[in-house]
């Protein structure tokens, strides 16, 4: 028996030395606003004691987009985007809660409608009153429930890559989401967040790792170790996505954009199948040479895409008026 414990205290004392060893901190809150905020970057009280990220650029009287990034993704997956349609439209992106420079939700709750009540939030503060909502992922989750719960606000959607369809074919899941799964993700994934993990979770998202920078896995890493965000990933996998709520999607009444990359692994093509199968009047775009995340892999064609289609929503519109 003083065998056994013997080896139990040295089995522990492994396992403590291990975790310092390899334990990745928090980075610096301050540190990290001024290194991936810019001039454009705006913090709004959210009432529960919390601060959102946002930025709002573009032409001020365009017709506004709202930009909805996926989960351990950042408002900055949009900047290729900004940059090619930041001409014509006013663009608001926004740091979810427990993402970039936003931070955790004090309140706990990571539910759709939280994230909708604080997407309309900062609608509000930016006096819109409705707008175009894109979203990638689970962004685009976000994107067509809200198409549901709030369509007075909404002009328009554009789902990229979105989740939620209940279709047979699944997707492959990327590692770091795989271990947020597991006991032990859940204990680890806090403390300990290896760099290497974040790009071979980045090059499950795309169809070409080769687009893979160093400073892209960086900022994915240090803005996901942003105070909050780790354990507000862990409670975000443990929130009830409603699934059944994709009964309800063909009640959507918006104009709906889909935009797919052939190559996700992580959400198929299926999944944009069913989306368009069930919305009436829906239109579907396939990108070849682009797996989960189009908006960073082929801006050019994403905007394009968007651009070209808001033009004929607002011909019709103005055709039936």
């Amino acid at each position: 028996m003083k065998k056994l414990f013997k080896v139990i205290a040295i089995l522990l004392l492994i396992l403590v030395a291990a975790f310092f060893i390899f334990r990745t901190p928090d980075t610096d809150r301050a540190e990290m606003i001024a290194k991936y905020g810019n001039q454009a970057s705006q913090f709004l009280d959210d009432g529960a004691g919390g601060k959102i990220h946002y930025r709002d650029e573009g032409v001020r009287d365009g017709i506004p987009i709202v930009l909805i990034h996926g989960s351990n993704g950042h408002l900055q997956t949009w900047e290729p985007l900004v940059a090619l349609l930041g001409d014509r439209y006013r663009l608001i992106s926004i740091d979810l809660y427990g993402h970039g420079l936003t931070g955790p939700n004090l309140t706990g709750d990571y539910s759709a409608d939280a994230n909708i009540e604080m997407i309309t939030r900062i609608l509000d503060a930016t006096n819109i009153n409705s707008a175009y909502w894109v979203g990638n992922s689970m962004g685009g989750w976000l994107t067509w429930r809200a198409g549901l719960a709030v369509p007075d606000r909404i002009l328009g959607l554009v789902v990229i890559d979105g989740s939620g369809a209940q279709v047979e074919e699944k997707g492959e899941l990327y590692l770091g989401a795989r271990l947020a799964q597991t006991w032990l993700g859940k204990a680890l994934l806090p403390n300990i967040t290896p760099k290497p993990l974040i790009r071979s979770s980045l090059e499950a998202n795309y169809a070409d790792a080769a687009q893979i920078s160093d400073d892209l896995v960086t900022r994915y890493w240090e803005l996901l170790r942003f105070p909050g965000n780790r354990n507000a990933a862990i409670d975000r996998a443990a929130t009830d996505r409603e699934r059944d709520k994709w009964k309800e999607v063909g009640n959507i009444k918006s104009p709906v954009l889909l935009l797919w990359g052939q190559q996700d692994s992580v959400i198929p093509v299926s999944h944009g199948n069913a989306f368009q199968a069930v919305i009436p009047g829906s239109k579907l775009i396939i990108y070849p040479d682009a797996g989960h995340l189009p908006m960073e892999e082929t801006p050019e064609q994403v905007a394009r895409d968007i651009s070209s289609w808001i033009n004929d929503v607002t011909l019709m519109d103005e055709s039936s008026n």
